[in-house]
């Protein structure tokens, strides 16, 4: 199994003066590449250093998967093995991204789609001290496969949970029971909305991703009480 992570990056195009620039991870669906969410690069905060990263299993002709996927769109099983070796990798990859990048620890972001929001989630639960926020467009949340969840730690963390209604690979009510199962075992600030949209990601969707972010910088740069 693969243990290598390709990525694009696009360095802040906003400077903040005597701070290192926040860190966005974007992480694609199933069979796509890292040039796929990069495309989101310029309608996202110029604040931010975005990392887009490729999967790390090759399906060929430019697609890839972070992990094995069997059965139909709308019931999806998950390969546990290559789902977890995916966990692992990741998990690693995000404690040494903001060293490699030069980018604030404590100011991290995931925007992951389809199976990437999928990751993002499972990050959320396991690795909490490495994240700020997650925006997890199109995804669900299955904790019963993590190892050793830190239930417990997630009052810091930011989520945003985004899904189209009319969704046939990954139901919209993943979402939803993501969205409950968090604001009931945890303490994360969870924000769900949902749009009149497929498998994608809805204009309406964009712009609410935007300005759920820069809120994040905004809070993050106030001094507490203010």
């Amino acid at each position: 199994m693969s243990t290598t992570i390709h990525v694009q990056e696009r360095p802040p195009q906003q400077r903040e003066e005597n701070r290192l620039p926040p860190l966005l991870l974007l992480l694609h669906g199933y069979g796509s590449n890292e040039e796929d969410l990069m495309g989101l690069a310029p309608y996202l905060d110029p604040r931010f250093h975005i990392v887009s990263a490729r999967a790390i299993f090759d399906m060929g002709y430019g697609s890839y998967a972070w992990y094995h996927l069997s059965g139909v769109p709308g019931r999806l099983r998950s390969d546990p093995i290559s789902r977890l070796h995916a966990l692992e990798v990741l998990t690693k990859f995000l404690r040494t991204l903001p060293e490699r990048t030069g980018t604030d620890p404590q100011r991290v972001c995931l925007l992951g789609f389809s199976q990437g929001a999928i990751l993002s989630l499972a990050l959320a639960l396991t690795a909490p001290e490495l994240l700020a926020g997650v925006v997890a467009a199109s995804g669900m949340l299955d904790a019963s496969w993590l190892p050793n969840p830190k239930l417990d730690q997630l009052e810091q963390l930011r989520i945003l949970l985004v899904h189209g209604t009319q969704d046939e690979v990954i139901p919209v009510v993943g979402s939803q029971l993501a969205r409950d199962f968090l604001t009931e075992s945890t303490s994360a600030h969870v924000t769900y909305r949902d749009y009149p949209a497929g498998h994608t990601i809805h204009p309406q969707e964009l712009r609410d991703i935007q300005a759920w972010l820069a809120e994040g910088l905004d809070d993050q740069r106030a001094e507490p009480g203010e």
